[in-house]
C-alpha cells in the first residue's frame, strides 16, 4: 500500500508562511509595547507618586496631623507631611521636623485679609537672618528731588530807557557786570527839549512868586504843577525837580539815575551817541534774590503748594545750602518731560547763584497735619479726651445726607439743620474737647448758609468729624475719606463711588478715596494715647520730620521756628514692603519668634522718610505693633512662592485656591 503524499500544495504553503510572519510580528510588537509602557512608567514615576500621595494624603494626614504639636515634612516636596519620622516617598530624603501652625491644624481658616501663610524653621530663620520690627507711628516727611535752572527774579529787574531825545554826553557806567546802587548816576544826557521844559518850570515858579494872591497866583500854581508833571514823565525824579527849582537855572545836561540796585546785565549805548525817546540804555538785575525754575515730576506733585520750604544746592558750592520757598506753580505740564515748573525764590546775598546755573532742589512735605499752637497756653496741657460713650452715628447720617444734597448743587435747610443739631448735641457732652469745639464752631449757623458757604464750611466740619471718628468706634458703619484735588478738601463717604459735594455737576466724579474709617481702626486709634499719635515742639519747614525743644532759627533760611502739633503716621520700613506691580505685600509674624508669617496686602501712601530712614505710611491693612518682617523679607516671600504646597497645608486651600495666592 502506498503512503499518502505529504507535500503541501502551493496554496496551503503560502497561507502557513503568512501566518507565521504575522505571528512573529505580533510577538515583537507586544514586546515593544511592553517596553514602551515600562519606559513611560519609569519616566513619569515621580509624577504618578505625587498624584497618588495627593489622592491618599487627606485621609492619612487629617487623622494624624492633629495628634501632636509636631509634624514632619519634606523640604523638597512640602506637600509631603507625616505625623511620624521617616523618609520622603518621592525623593527618599529624611523628613524634617517642625511645629504645627499657630492655627492649630492644617485646615484651620486664616485671619481675614491673609493671602497666604508660610512657616520657616529656626534654622532657616537664622540662616536667612530674618528680622522683624513693629509697625509704629512716626513723624514722616515726603521728599521730592527736583532739578532746575537759576534765573533772574523778574520782579527785581529793570530796563532804563531814554525818556526824551538827546545826546549822551557822559557814561558813568561803562561795562556789563558793574554794580550800581539805587539812585546812582548812570549817564548824563543833553536834551534841548528837556532843557526847555526845565526853563518853563523855572519861569512858572518865578511867576508864582510875583503873584502871591489872586487868580494870577492860582494860574501860576497850575503852570508849576503842569511843568513838574512834564519833567517827571521825562524821567526826572522829585528830588531832581526840587533841586532844579532851588537852583533857579536849567543845566546843560541832566542825570539818568538807576531805579534799582543790582548788576548791569546789558549796556546798549556808547558815550556821545544820540538817542531817541524809548531807546534802551541799560538793563539792571538785582541778584540778591533769584528764581529757580524747578521741574517736578507729575507723579510727585501731590500736596505741592506755594509757601513750601526748599533747600537748594549746586555743584559749584557743594558745601553751601541755599534756602528758598515756592512762590508759584505752573498751571500746565510740559508734555515732553511730564514735569511741572515750580518757581522757587532763593535769597542770594553773596551772589553765588548765577543765572543759567543748574541747581538741585530738595522739597520736604510733612505727611501729617500741622496745627500751630500758643506755647504759653498749650505747651504743658493735653486736650480733653472724648467720652467713651460718645455716639457720632446720628451726626454721620445727617452729614452723609447733606453731602448728597450738595453734590446736586442744592441746599436743604432741614438736612443742614439736622447736622447743626446733632453736632451741638455732641458738643454738649464734652464742651472743652478740642475736636468737638472745632465741630461746634464749624456747624454754627450751618442751616442758614448759602450753597457756596455750606461747601466752604464742609471742609472744617469734615476735619473735625474725621478726628472724632478715628477716636470713637462706630459699629455698623463702613466709612471712607475722599479727597477733591480741585477744592483741596476732604469729605466722608459711605461708598467707594465718588460723588463730589464741593464741585457738584461740574465735576461730580472728581476725586479719589484716600483712606478708610472702620470700627476696628477706630477702636485701635482710641486705644492709643495722645503722645503716640501727635508730637509737639518747635517746627522748621525745611526739616518737618524734626521738632526742636526750644525756639530757634531754622538752619537754612534763619526763619524763627513755630510751636506746633504734628500728626504722626502709622509706618513700616521700606525693606518690609514687596511691590508686585499690582499690589503691595508685607509679611506679618503671627506670634513672636514662631517663624510663621502671614502674607498681607496693604495700602500704602507715597514713600517718606524719618530720621534719615525710608518708610511707607500705612493707609490700611495693618495696625500699630504688628510684627512685620523687615530683614530678609524677600527670602520669606521666595519661600512662600517656591513652596505653593505650603499654602495648601497651612491654609486648608484647594490647589486652585492656592494658585490665586501666587504673585
Amino acid at each position: 500500500m502506498n503512503a499518502p503524499d505529504k507535500t503541501p500544495s502551493p496554496k496551503t504553503s503560502f497561507a502557513h508562511r503568512l501566518w507565521t510572519v504575522i505571528d512573529i510580528i505580533g510577538v515583537r510588537l507586544r514586546f515593544i509595547l511592553l517596553m514602551v509602557i515600562v519606559g513611560v512608567i519609569a519616566a513619569k514615576w515621580e509624577t504618578i507618586m505625587n498624584y497618588y500621595d495627593r489622592w491618599t494624603r487627606p485621609a492619612q494626614v487629617t487623622a494624624a496631623a492633629h495628634a501632636d504639636e509636631i509634624e514632619y515634612f519634606c523640604a523638597m516636596h512640602p506637600f509631603v507631611i507625616r505625623p511620624v519620622p521617616g523618609k520622603c516617598p518621592i525623593c527618599g530624603m529624611p523628613l524634617s521636623k517642625r511645629t504645627k501652625t499657630a492655627h492649630g491644624s492644617a485646615t484651620a481658616p486664616t485671619d481675614p485679609g491673609v493671602l497666604a501663610q508660610v512657616q520657616l524653621t529656626p534654622q532657616k530663620m537664622q540662616m536667612g537672618r530674618i528680622g522683624t520690627s513693629p509697625a509704629a507711628y512716626r513723624l514722616l516727611t515726603r521728599q521730592i528731588k527736583a532739578f532746575g535752572v537759576v534765573d533772574y527774579d523778574e520782579t527785581h529787574r529793570a530796563t532804563i530807557t531814554a525818556r526824551t531825545k538827546g545826546r549822551l554826553e557822559k557814561l558813568l557806567v561803562n561795562y556789563v557786570g558793574q554794580k550800581v546802587k539805587k539812585g546812582e548816576v548812570l549817564a548824563e544826557i543833553h536834551s534841548p527839549d528837556l532843557q526847555l521844559a526845565e526853563e518853563e518850570l523855572i519861569a512858572a515858579v518865578a511867576a508864582q512868586k510875583d503873584q502871591p494872591t489872586g487868580e494870577a497866583h492860582l494860574a501860576a500854581t497850575s503852570l508849576v504843577a503842569a511843568a513838574r508833571q512834564k519833567l517827571w514823565h521825562w524821567g526826572l525824579t522829585e528830588p531832581q525837580i526840587d533841586a532844579l527849582i532851588k537852583r533857579g537855572a536849567a543845566q546843560n545836561t541832566e542825570d539818568i539815575l538807576a531805579p534799582i540796585s543790582g548788576i548791569v546785565t546789558e549796556k546798549k549805548v556808547l558815550q556821545g551817541k544820540t538817542v531817541m525817546e524809548g531807546d534802551d540804555l541799560y538793563t539792571i538785575a538785582d541778584l540778591g534774590r533769584v528764581w529757580l525754575q524747578a521741574k517736578v515730576f507729575e507723579s510727585e506733585m501731590q500736596d505741592l503748594a506755594a509757601g513750601t520750604a526748599v533747600e537748594v544746592t549746586t555743584t559749584a558750592y557743594p558745601n553751601e545750602t541755599f534756602a528758598g520757598r515756592i512762590t508759584f506753580i505752573a498751571f500746565s505740564l510740559e508734555a515732553e518731560t511730564r514735569t511741572i515748573a515750580a518757581r522757587v525764590e532763593v535769597d542770594n546775598p553773596d551772589y553765588h547763584l548765577k543765572p543759567g546755573m543748574y541747581a538741585s532742589a530738595l522739597i520736604r512735605l510733612p505727611v501729617g497735619k500741622i496745627i500751630e499752637l500758643d506755647p504759653g497756653k498749650l505747651a504743658t496741657t493735653q486736650p480733653a479726651p472724648l467720652p467713651n460713650d460718645l455716639d457720632p452715628r446720628p451726626l454721620v447720617q445727617a452729614y452723609l445726607a447733606v453731602t448728597g444734597i450738595l453734590a446736586q448743587d442744592k441746599t436743604d435747610a432741614t438736612a443742614a439743620g439736622k447736622v447743626e443739631q446733632e453736632a451741638q448735641a455732641l458738643v454738649s457732652e464734652a464742651p472743652q474737647q478740642s475736636d468737638l469745639v472745632a465741630l461746634g464752631n464749624a456747624t454754627h449757623g450751618f442751616a442758614a448758609k448759602s450753597l457756596d458757604d455750606q461747601r466752604a464750611a464742609l471742609q472744617p466740619i469734615t476735619a473735625a468729624l474725621v478726628n472724632i471718628l478715628h477716636a470713637v468706634p462706630t459699629p455698623g458703619l463702613s466709612l471712607y475719606v475722599a479727597h477733591c484735588p480741585m477744592a483741596k478738601a476732604d469729605w466722608i463717604t459711605a461708598s467707594r463711588d465718588i460723588v463730589n459735594p464741593y464741585k457738584g455737576a461740574d465735576m461730580l466724579t472728581c476725586g479719589s478715596i484716600t483712606g478708610a474709617i472702620t470700627p476696628s481702626a477706630a477702636t485701635q486709634a482710641s486705644a492709643l494715647s495722645h503722645s503716640e499719635r501727635w508730637a509737639r515742639g518747635y517746627y522748621c519747614p525745611v526739616t518737618p520730620d524734626r521738632l526742636y525743644d526750644q525756639a530757634a532759627h531754622c538752619p537754612a533760611d534763619k526763619a524763627l521756628t513755630k510751636y506746633v502739633q504734628i500728626e504722626k503716621s502709622l509706618a513700616v520700613p521700606e525693606s518690609a514692603v514687596i511691590n508686585t506691580g499690582t499690589r503691595q505685600i508685607v509679611y506679618r509674624e503671627t506670634v513672636p519668634s514662631s517663624g510663621t508669617f502671614d502674607m498681607l496686602e496693604v495700602k500704602l501712601g507715597p514713600r517718606a522718610s524719618s530720621d534719615g530712614a525710608e518708610y511707607y505710611p500705612v493707609i490700611s491693612g495693618l495696625q500699630a505693633d504688628d510684627l512685620i518682617a523687615t530683614q530678609g523679607t524677600f527670602l520669606v516671600d521666595a519661600e512662600n512662592r517656591l513652596n505653593p504646597g505650603a499654602s495648601v497645608q497651612f491654609l486648608g486651600a484647594t490647589p486652585a485656591e492656592s494658585a490665586k495666592h501666587q504673585h
